[in-house]
């Protein structure tokens, strides 16, 4: 029973370095350049999506955005992975996130511009 577990395990670990190796052969062929999360500067290739929230109005050319981090950072960091902010280059804790704007053009990508984290961009008292 025990060596049924171990083999499953290592069946499982198998198929998803294959999958991560598929994602990257996919990205070159596409010739895809990898995005890269403003938190832990960790690749994320084709399916992984950067968690964050965008505050309403939906229809501004400038809205306020959190970002928590991507699949490596949170919500737990896998080993060997730093939050960092990108502003101070002070370490990030788990529970807190980046302050950013984004930038809706009428044509072509969104922008995303960070200002700080919680630590260094205080939200001002108006």
């Amino acid at each position: 029973m025990g060596v049924a577990a171990v083999v499953i395990i290592l069946l499982l670990r198998a198929i998803l370095k294959y999958n991560q190796a598929q994602k990257e052969k996919y990205a070159k062929k596409k010739n895809l350049k990898p995005v890269k999360c403003p938190v832990c500067s960790s690749d994320l290739y084709v399916g992984e999506n950067i968690i964050s929230k965008v505050y309403r109005p939906m229809n501004v050319p400038d809205q306020l955005m959190i970002v928590m981090g991507c699949p490596h950072c949170y919500p737990r960091c896998e080993q060997g992975v730093v939050r960092i902010c990108p502003v101070c280059h002070k370490r990030v804790a788990q529970d807190q996130s980046l302050t950013a704007r984004l930038f809706n053009k009428s044509v072509g990508k969104k922008h995303v511009h960070v200002i700080g984290c919680s630590n260094c961009h205080k939200p001002r008292a108006d």
